[in-house]
């Protein structure tokens, strides 16, 4: 199967699916009515104009119409029997990239009204060549036909077709009339007698002109271009937010990265001044060292001798000789710097010295700041109003 026939076949359902759906009816009124916002002359440039060169026999004359989307303008006739007068109107047309179509009178034409299945829409023409045996007298190969779709009956899933026929040796009496005019036609059009067109194309696809016009090619062109730009701008687009993507990926990352910098320096320095804290309170929980050996030195007598003195923290171990072990123990009960001093183990008596040897275990503790005195003014100010009044 032909590429073509292979997209046709694919396409076609979907193009009866939209032109039996309501969205070409909206989108035809959207139009109409966006343009009508627009001004005169900006619609005449959104509409564009589709012009063509219309020719009309009018017994021995053709007229020459140039029929655009604002309306038809009788450009002049020229006669048949003129061959030098038609070449050179040719030739010069010929230069033009405007179409030129002929205009055949409604009354050549043959015309029926046919019901058809919907399923028939994409085989249209098809279907049509099959009705001509039973429509007209003619065969397919006598006639060139095009059929129209007035009406789609979504209900009855129907189409309201008009099948429209030409023979095709009238048509070539009506090229043969115009003579050299009938060189590079375009198509051949049915009008009504209201001069309403009916849009088909009863000329032959062999005996089309295939003539592109510049302004369609450039159009075209152009289309693409606009195109091709605006797929670029967007995939520019896409690129520059994916750079900054990056970019502010990269500074969400820097600026994480020196939060945990600054945590970590913030956990360091609360560890740190939780340190000192504990420093300052544990120092400021006992006496310093010389405080201790200052007050051990003033408490114990001269008679004791100290082998060994161990302090670990608060607690303080003294081992020794002296005349008088038990008696160190209400020594250093007075003591405001030390607490619970007790004498560890046995006291054991060395006969050489006459000392005794002993163990004695204290806490250091931190003494209590002494409670302020009354100031003078105040006990003279409570001795004057406790003294008698004369």
């Amino acid at each position: 199967m032909p590429a073509a026939d292979r997209y046709a076949t694919v396409l076609d359902p979907l193009r009866m699916r939209y032109a039996r759906s309501p969205l070409p009816a909206w989108l035809a009124d959207a139009r109409v009515a966006l343009l009508s916002l627009l001004p005169a002359r900006w619609r005449a440039l959104v509409e564009g104009d589709d012009q063509r060169l219309c020719l009309r026999r009018q017994g021995d004359e053709v007229e020459l119409l140039a029929a655009a989307a604002r309306g038809d303008t009788v450009l002049g006739r020229l006669p048949l029997d003129d061959e030098t007068a038609l070449d050179t109107a040719r030739q010069r047309l010929d230069d033009s990239a405007t179409p030129r179509w002929l205009l055949l009178p409604a009354s050549l034409v043959l015309r029926r009204r046919l019901l058809l299945p919907v399923a028939a829409e994409a085989r249209l023409r098809e279907v049509l060549a099959f009705e001509l045996d039973r429509q007209t007298p003619f065969s397919a190969d006598q006639v060139s036909y095009q059929g129209r779709i007035l009406a789609r009956d979504a209900n009855g899933q129907q189409l309201h077709v008009e099948l429209l026929v030409l023979p095709r040796a009238r048509l070539e009496a009506e090229l043969q009339a115009l003579g050299p005019m009938a060189d590079g036609l375009a198509g051949v059009d049915v009008e009504e007698p209201d001069g309403r067109r009916l849009g088909l194309n009863l000329l032959p696809d062999a005996d089309r002109d295939a003539r592109m016009d510049p302004a369609a090619r450039l159009n075209r062109i152009l289309a693409v271009v606009a195109v091709a730009c605006l797929l670029g701008t967007l995939l520019l687009t896409l690129h520059n937010r994916d750079a900054r993507l990056d970019a502010l990926r990269a500074q969400v990352e820097a600026a994480n990265q020196e939060a945990r910098q600054a945590r970590q320096v913030r956990n360091q320095l609360e560890v740190s001044v939780q340190a000192a804290n504990f420093l300052a309170t544990t120092r400021a929980g006992r006496p310093t060292m010389v405080e201790a050996l200052d007050e051990l030195t003033r408490r114990i007598p001269d008679d004791t001798v100290l082998d060994k003195l161990a302090i670990t923290g608060s607690n303080v171990v003294m081992v020794g000789q002296s005349r008088d072990a038990a008696g160190l123990v209400p020594l250093l009960q007075a003591s405001r710097l030390v607490s619970e001093p007790a004498l560890s183990g046995s006291v054991q008596a060395d006969a050489r010295g006459g000392a005794d040897r002993f163990t004695l275990t204290l806490n250091l503790v931190q003494p209590t700041a002494p409670a302020p005195a009354a100031t003078p003014t105040s006990t003279s100010t409570t001795e004057a109003a406790d003294a008698p009044r004369p």
